[in-house]
């Protein structure tokens, strides 16, 4: 008998059905620890958030095959953005009250490919610029496994990449701004996460969010997007949400929007325990709101 992995209920809402609270969270150093990568403390807390009715995306620079593999560990599938916005991936189980599995695309990409990112990358970044960063495919094994804190299997998912392409770099900050602007000139993007920098297509953590808003409204209400995040490339993610939840980094300042939305919450503690105090705030806010 196959078996039936878990996903988000048919919209169960916690508050009156003009708002559906959607969940749009990074991974690495959000949800998970940020140095062991940690989600056993509160793994039932998460599955009970699915069990009420919460729509839950994951949102990270990780490849696709990194994410399946999370929720594999989880027996859950779920809807998930992959390398820094390049990807949604079961788009069809985004929950609204109109069921649209039968026409919604179960995958949709903005990312440009990695053959193209370094054709790009060779043609359009000055080589006194680009002699700053060392590309993590040219790396040797133990060096990547260093920069990414991974081994074996859990290395090689990491660096299955369809539409990045990770670097360290190694110069001043405004060597790193010149290189963002000549990317930028380029049509690329650069990213900055908690290890390491990551070079892509003009997307980031927040172009899917107009669509899982018009997705996961009620009829007669809309869609709150409540985003996690902790790091830099999550900035965009964090600044388009209708509430933030900034995960503080061990031994590191906690992060600051320039552009914040209305409603900002600072987890007291870092991931993964931050991750769920954070949510039981936003939900406890909303609440408030009806």
């Amino acid at each position: 008998m196959a078996v039936v992995k878990r996903t988000c209920l048919p919209l169960i809402l916690l508050t009156a059905k003009t708002m559906q609270p959607v969940f749009i969270t990074d991974l690495d150093g959000t949800l998970l620890g940020h140095e062991d990568f940690s989600f056993t403390p509160i793994r039932d807390d998460f599955l009970n958030l699915l069990d009420r009715g919460i729509q839950i995306i994951f949102n990270s620079s990780k490849t696709a095959t990194e994410i399946r593999a999370l929720c594999d560990d989880l027996d859950v599938k779920l809807p998930f953005i992959c390398e820094n916005g390049a990807a949604l991936f079961n788009a069809d189980l985004l929950v609204g009250d109109i069921p649209l599995v039968d026409t919604m695309p179960s995958s949709m990409v903005l990312g440009t490919t990695v053959e193209a990112l370094m054709a790009a990358w060779d043609e359009a970044i000055d080589p006194s610029l680009r002699r700053h960063c060392i590309l993590l495919d040219a790396m040797e094994p133990k060096a990547q496994q260093r920069v990414l804190g991974l081994a074996g299997q859990q290395l090689a998912r990491a660096l299955d990449r369809d539409f990045s392409v990770l670097f360290s770099f190694y110069g001043p900050h405004e060597v790193f701004a010149d290189l963002c602007s000549q990317a930028a000139a380029a049509g690329l993007s650069v990213h900055s996460g908690g290890r390491v920098h990551c070079l892509s297509g003009q997307h980031d953590k927040s172009s899917f969010n107009t669509m899982i808003r018009q997705r996961c409204s009620p009829p007669a209400g809309k869609a709150i997007i409540i985003g996690f995040g902790d790091s830099d490339n999550d900035i965009a993610l964090l600044s388009q949400a209708d509430v933030a939840c900034v995960v503080p980094r061990p031994r590191q300042p906690v992060l600051q929007l320039a552009d914040p939305p209305p409603k900002v919450i600072t987890a007291p503690q870092p991931a993964p325990s931050g991750w769920v105090l954070a949510a039981s705030q936003a939900l406890a806010l909303l609440e408030q709101q009806q």
